[in-house]
């Protein structure tokens, strides 16, 4: 009897675990359909990440998006800290520059409600 028991608990205690393990993946691996950046805490613009691109930020910051994803691919800032945080791509990731005050951000959804331009 008692080996039953621990049977049926490991069979409980593995079906919750495949559970957590598939919400935690499908959570991790939503992509964001655009990004949304802020400079000195006004919206700079919108751009989808459906289309490969560079964006110049005012001649100190250039954000590339390409395979649905972004990255700083140039800074004049001192430290090139935003340059270095790599790829992104899924909701809520963010890149952020403080010497120039931008912040980039993943966001999901459809652009066309967003109260900035879409570019």
């Amino acid at each position: 009897m008692k080996n039953k028991t621990f049977k049926n608990d490991l069979i409980v205690f593995v079906i919750i675990l495949i559970i957590i393990g598939g919400l935690f993946l499908f959570k991790s691996k939503q992509q964001g359909s655009f990004i949304e950046i802020t400079k000195n805490k006004e919206v700079y613009g919108y751009y989808s990440l459906d289309k490969d691109q560079i964006i110049d930020i005012d001649h100190e910051n250039k954000v590339q998006i390409k395979n649905h994803e972004v990255y700083m691919i140039e800074a004049t800032c001192p430290d090139k800290l935003c340059v270095k945080q790599g790829h992104i791509e899924k909701k809520g990731a963010t890149i952020v520059c403080l010497p120039h005050h931008l912040v980039i951000e993943v966001k999901e959804g459809n652009e066309q409600k967003q109260d900035g331009k879409v570019y």
